[in-house]
């Protein structure tokens, strides 16, 4: 890889490894792109996987589920499971619309 070539110059290993961040960050041109079907693992995944995009619901579903107790310290949050990061986001998100709601209905 040019990047990691020591006699180059470090301007352009510094551009090769941006371009190579950029590919690996937009693997499909822009003009192909489309947001609502965009799946990573490639076109041709699209029929086995069948998830639609979309937007979520209101109330987040956590099938009952809780987050673990969040540790706090310098690393907070670099030992935390993609699971728990969002059902921590899923049941707070769900606190505020059910705030939101009762707001609503004190308005009317």
């Amino acid at each position: 890889m040019k990047y990691e070539d020591k006699t180059i110059s470090m301007n352009e290993r510094r551009k090769d490894y941006s371009d190579r961040i950029d590919l690996a960050m937009n693997p499909i041109e822009k003009d192909k792109f489309d947001p609502d079907t965009f799946e990573p693992a490639g076109e041709d995944m699209r029929e086995v996987s069948g998830r639609v995009r979309e937007l979520p619901p209101k109330l987040l579903p956590v099938y009952g589920l809780k987050p673990k107790k969040i540790r706090e310290g310098q690393m907070i949050g670099m030992y935390e499971s993609k699971q728990d990061i969002y059902l921590t986001l899923a049941h707070r998100c769900n606190e505020m619309q059910a705030e939101i709601e009762l707001l609503k209905s004190k308005i009317k």
